[in-house]
């Protein structure tokens, strides 16, 4: 899941981002008490999906922020050998 690690990891892809770990788990943690909500009422209005994407809009705008700000203290990413990609 080199995906995951690319999404959590920093510039050097081995240094775990404090803001991108708590942006990703916020988000989750949404999306499962959104199906938790749906499956314990049975249904979903538009009332719920607005209240729904502001939160999460203001989970991943938090997040984005954080990243952007801790962009300068990062270390710098490695220069690639030769041959790879």
């Amino acid at each position: 899941m080199k995906w995951l690690q690319d999404a959590l990891t920093g510039k050097d892809n081995l240094t775990t981002d404090a803001a991108r770990l708590v942006g990703v788990t916020g988000a989750a943690a949404y999306i499962v008490f959104w199906g938790a909500s749906v499956f314990s009422v049975g249904y979903f209005s538009a009332t719920d999906a607005a209240a729904y994407g502001g939160g999460l809009a203001t989970v991943l705008l938090a997040m984005s922020g954080a990243v952007k700000i801790k962009e300068t203290a990062e270390p710098p990413a490695p220069l690639s050998a030769p041959g790879e990609n």
